[in-house]
Order: C-alpha cells, then sequence, then structure tokens
C-alpha cells in the first residue's frame, strides 16, 4: 500500500511538472503578436543581409494574419521572419 502511495505521488508530480512546463510558452495573442512585430521591424531597419526582402515578405504575412485574428498563423509567420533574420 505504501508503494502505490508513493508511485501516485511521484505519477502526480512529474504530470504537474509536465503540465507547467507546457504552459511555458504563451499562448498566440494580440499582444504576443504586436511584440513579435516589434521585434521583426526593429531588426529590419538595420539588416542588409540577402533574406532582407524574403523577412519583410513574413512580417507582412504575420501582420495580416494576426490582423485578422488568425494569431498563431501570424506568429508562424513572424517566427520565420526572425529565423531569416538569425534573431530569436
Amino acid at each position: 500500500m505504501r508503494n502505490l502511495t508513493l508511485a501516485t505521488l511521484g505519477l502526480s508530480a512529474m504530470l504537474a511538472l509536465g503540465a507547467t512546463a507546457a504552459n511555458a510558452a504563451p499562448e498566440p495573442s494580440q499582444t504576443t503578436c504586436v511584440e513579435a512585430q516589434h521585434k521583426v521591424f526593429d531588426a529590419l531597419q538595420s539588416d542588409t543581409s540577402a533574406n532582407h526582402e524574403q523577412a519583410t515578405k513574413e512580417s507582412r504575412y504575420g501582420r495580416e494574419f494576426c490582423g485578422s485574428g488568425l494569431y498563431a498563423k501570424g506568429m508562424q509567420h513572424y517566427a520565420q521572419a526572425m529565423k531569416l533574420l538569425g534573431i530569436s
């Protein structure tokens, strides 16, 4: 009985930690879109790389999707723009 109780407590702790880690990334929202938009815009201002044009397109797509309320899709485009610009 004692082993079952310890196993149950251990499993509960692991599940709680896993749920906390899964919730660490913020849910895409208007706020996260605006933050990503500013980050990409600032990086584009000083960028002269060969990826500049493609990153600008990805940023525009991100802005359009976020503006339409499709935050997850918009954040995907902002993430791609950040990747092209070499920022995280």
